[in-house]
């Protein structure tokens, strides 16, 4: 192509070049598509200008050569205000290390040494195997598009699959443009007519496209494919043709493999059976590296009715119909119209072009990692040494580099599917023998009535009826929430959690120890934090569910809050009950978010029976106390406030799990200074309840923190895999009970609060060891467990 500017491009504004990191440049080729010339060229292009803003956002200078969007549509203009320096093919190929071109420029090799060129190769196949030798003898390190491993992780880089999917539409259309009548059924006062049949052969990724396209137009689809796919076939509401002839037709790779001869001779009967019947046959089978399978005969193409069309989407590798003409359209003497192009998406250029775009932005961050643009070639480098240790991705679509051939790893190998069978004959179900079923219920309740009466036992019966009943309520109520509101349920109770405050200040009121009142005032304050932030953050999730414009009157349900506190200002003998209601609303406002018409009440139950117990408590402290709480509450609350306001409504989930580390901090705190009171070693309530908060709380406060930088983007959500892991866990559990025997049989004074500190410090490596070691989907859950920790 001429290096000489085009006209309309003669105004174009200069560019400024700009310095890519580490000097990391890509040059965007031109295709040399010339109008109604065979072969001349491609009407895509690598990169469509929004893919370019992206790879421009990484760090890295692109190159691009005149008009190399034009026949996708993409002006130069578009391209330069994306970044893109616009320039002559030849400044583009010497001043880039990495070039994009679908079809390799053969004749541009020699301007192409120690260059990384990524095209559409076709390393398999002879043409490809032929351009890998002449851009191996050329210095060109190439790279191939096409030899993409079919692997979950290798998705977002197939560009086999973004092409065929385009191709797949376009078969549609070109054989709804030939065949000039409806799609779909039709009754009109001109006459009733039926819908157009349309059978298509091969159900890779065009051929389901092809099958949606044709549904969405109204047409009666039956396809086939050598796998046994009839459930996604029959998912899309086409109709399954069985050949009635076992084998196994998966290949390498996930791509379908080539069938025997007694097999092909069954499908040919059963496919001339439904060619007669059908209008329109689009085929898509294709093996790469190998003569696409014959699956239309002559005789079977004779047989079908006049007008009918067959688009054969493997026309590239000799077609799946016997009289397919390569790049080509004709007609049949019986009239069957036979499309060839071997250009289908080419057909899409724009959108074609957009999605092979996408595709090498994904290749190139998935390439260069988190090192960033500089270190691509240094990470294929990388790889490539690496062997059969390296990046089989990395592996598989470099063709050659330095010099020097390479051969392509065999391709991994898919998941079997698991085989049909015939569902096993129901078994004759027993009928349940009324005596044993009665019998074992009596045990378990009575094993259950029995670890109830070892809870009794020196406690108060009064805590005991508490514990009990708000368990059964709460099980109850969480049990009938919605799906769709799980994620603000355990915001709410992640915010009731910041009762803790009532401990640290029940602490500060009972404990004098220096100490101990650190710790007081700190798990003060942190609850505060915990409960501005998370019910903040909980109304706003709630919001998220309003519609647009609907009025929230559940604000008058704070009223109450405003009773509690006048109760406990003019009946302080009522003290108790505020402090009991304050709970019961608690256990309320889970209730509430059972549905999303009475979650925005519940959520505002939690605020007010939160708002009841810390006003109870403050008032029964000394007066000369009261302004150091007031002052640890307002301050951590006004940085809640802040905090849950600010976060972004995306975020909202995993600051759920941040608030809720303060839950832990708070509890190990407070577990910790409430020892200070009694300052004696013994297996006492107080004690055991210190240990467990200890544990518990430290646990919490991890676990919670790694959840967050998982769900947050700050950690790898992949999950740690130390060495002996599960011995490591068993080490930390057995260590933190031998702390805790430890600390109850002789850990009086600075030697309980010595056993208690240790313990929180292995409880906070365990709780890191343990949340660390799940992946990062998993997350949601790991906090859910934690939140019900925290209800010790």
């Amino acid at each position: 192509m001429s290096a000489a500017p085009l006209l309309k491009n003669d105004g174009l504004p200069p560019t400024e070049t700009v310095p890519a990191a580490g000097g990391m440049t890509l040059g965007l080729l031109a295709e040399g598509y010339t109008e109604g010339k065979s072969g001349g060229g491609d009407q895509r292009v690598s990169l469509s200008p929004e893919s370019c803003k992206q790879l421009v956002k990484d760090g890295y200078c692109i190159k691009v050569e005149w008009a190399a969007g034009k026949n996708a549509d993409f002006s130069d203009e578009a391209y330069a205000a994306v970044g893109c320096q616009v320039l002559p093919r030849g400044v583009v190929i010497a001043q880039s290390n990495v070039l994009f071109s679908i079809k390799p420029p053969v004749q541009d090799f020699k301007a192409m040494k120690d260059k990384i060129l990524i095209s559409w190769v076709g390393r398999l196949t002879a043409d490809g195997k032929a351009i890998v030798e002449k851009a191996a003898a050329a210095g060109v390190n190439l790279v191939d598009v096409t030899a993409v491993p079919r692997i979950t992780i290798a998705q977002q880089m197939d560009t086999l699959s973004s092409q065929a999917k385009v191709a797949g539409h376009r078969a549609v259309i070109e054989a709804a443009h030939v065949f000039g009548r409806f799609h779909g059924a039709e009754m009109t006062a001109a006459g009733k007519y039926p819908p157009a049949g349309t059978f298509v052969l091969g159900c890779g990724v065009a051929g389901l496209e092809a099958i949606g396209k044709s549904k969405a137009l109204g047409s009666a689809v039956c396809a086939w494919d050598v796998r046994d796919v009839s459930d996604q076939v029959a998912s899309m509401g086409a109709k399954w043709i069985k050949v009635d002839f076992k084998e196994d037709g998966a290949g390498q790779g996930g791509y379908a493999k080539e069938s025997s001869d007694a097999f092909k001779a069954a499908q040919q009967a059963t496919f001339l059976k439904t060619l007669k019947s059908v209008d329109i046959a689009i085929c898509t089978a294709a093996i790469p590296g190998r003569q696409s399978p014959l699956l239309i005969t002559k005789e079977a193409v004779e047989a079908m009715k006049p007008g009918s069309v067959i688009v054969d989407l493997a026309a590239a590798g000799g077609g799946n119909c016997e009289l397919t003409k390569q790049g080509e359209i004709y007609e049949t003497p019986n009239k069957v119209t036979i499309i060839g192009f071997t250009d289908l998406p080419a057909r899409m250029a724009m959108q074609a072009s957009a999605m092979y775009g996408q595709n090498m932005v994904n290749m190139l961050r998935y390439i260069h990692g988190k090192e960033g643009s500089a270190s691509l070639v240094s990470n294929i480098k990388k790889h490539l040494d690496a062997g059969d240790a390296g990046d089989i991705v990395s592996r598989s679509i470099v063709c050659c580099f330095s010099g020097k051939a390479l051969q392509m790893p065999p391709p991994p190998q898919p998941t079997p599917a698991k085989p049909k069978t015939d569902a096993p004959a129901a078994a004759k179900k027993e009928k349940p023998n009324p005596t044993k079923a009665a019998a074992c219920g009596a045990i378990v309740l009575s094993l259950m009535i029995l670890l109830l009466f070892g809870l009794a036992e020196g406690t108060k019966n009064s805590l005991l009826a508490t514990f009990l009943l708000a368990g059964a309520a709460g099980y109850q109520a969480v049990w009938g929430v919605a799906h769709a509101l799980h994620t603000p349920l355990m915001s709410v109770t992640n915010a009731i959690s910041g009762l803790t405050a009532v401990g640290g200040l029940i602490l500060m009121e009972r404990v004098d120890a220096m100490p101990a009142q650190i710790l007081a005032t700190s798990a003060v304050a942190i609850s505060a934090v915990n409960i501005f932030g998370g019910f903040v953050v909980s109304q706003r999730m709630l919001n998220l569910f309003r519609k647009r414009g609907e009025a929230d009157y559940s604000a008058f349900m704070l009223f109450p809050g405003v009773v509690l506190g006048l109760m406990v200002v003019l009946k302080p003998e009522l003290n108790a009950a505020v402090s009991t209601i304050s709970g019961l609303l608690c256990v309320a406002a889970i209730g509430g978010l059972a549905s999303m018409s009475s979650a925005d009440a519940g959520c505002k139950f939690g605020m007010v029976g939160v708002f009841g117990a810390v006003v109870a408590t403050l008032y029964t402290m000394d007066e000369a106390k009261l302004p150091l709480a007031f002052a640890l509450l307002g301050g951590g609350g006004l940085v809640g406030l802040v905090a849950g306001s600010r976060v972004s409504p995306m975020a909202l989930p995993q600051t759920v799990a941040l608030f809720h580390s303060l839950v832990g901090a708070a509890a190990t705190c407070t577990s910790i200074g409430s020892f200070y009171e009694t300052s004696k070693a013994g297996f006492t309530t107080s004690n055991i309840s210190a240990v467990l908060g200890d544990i518990i709380g430290a646990v919490t406060l991890t676990g919670s923190m790694i959840a967050f930088g998982k769900l947050n983007g700050n950690l790898s959500s992949k999950a740690w895999n130390l060495p002996g892991k599960n011995y490591l866990n068993l080490g930390m559990l057995f260590t933190c009970i031998g702390l805790s025997v430890a600390f109850i049989t002789g850990g009086d004074g600075d030697t309980g609060v010595m056993y208690l500190s240790v313990l929180a410090l292995v409880a906070c490596i365990l709780g890191l060891h343990l949340v660390g070691s799940v992946g990062g989907g998993d997350m949601p859950v790991c906090i859910t467990v934690l939140n019900s920790y925290s209800g010790w």
